[in-house]
C-alpha cells in the first residue's frame, strides 16, 4: 500500500508543480506586457514613431498592442493569450502617460 500512496503523492506533486510553473510563466508574460505598454505609451507621448516601432517589437510573441489618445494622455494596452497545452487565458496590461509638449 505504501507504494501506491507514494505514486499518488508523486503524481499530485507533479501536477501542482506543473501548474505553479504555468502560473509563473504567465506572470512573466504579464510583466513583459506591462513593460511594453509603458514603453510604447511613453514614446507615443513624445511622438517618436521610430521608438514606438522598436518598443512594439519588444512585445511578447502574439501580443496585440493598441494605442489611443484620450484628452491629454496616451493610453496603451497590450493583450496576449497565455497558453498551457489546451488551456489558455487572456492577459492584458495598460499604461497611461500624459502627452509631452515641447
Amino acid at each position: 500500500m505504501v507504494t501506491v500512496e507514494t505514486a499518488f503523492a508523486l503524481i499530485s506533486l507533479a501536477v501542482v508543480g506543473s501548474f505553479a510553473i504555468a502560473v509563473a510563466g504567465a506572470l512573466f508574460v504579464l510583466g513583459a506586457c506591462q513593460v511594453t505598454a509603458n514603453e510604447v505609451a511613453r514614446q507615443e507621448a513624445r511622438e517618436d514613431q521610430v521608438a514606438v516601432a522598436r518598443a512594439k517589437q519588444d512585445a511578447p510573441r502574439g501580443a496585440i498592442v493598441v494605442t489611443r489618445r484620450e484628452a491629454e494622455a496616451v493610453v496603451t494596452e497590450v493583450q496576449v493569450s497565455a497558453a498551457l497545452g489546451p488551456l489558455s487565458w487572456p492577459l492584458s496590461a495598460q499604461a497611461t502617460v500624459l502627452v509631452e509638449r515641447p
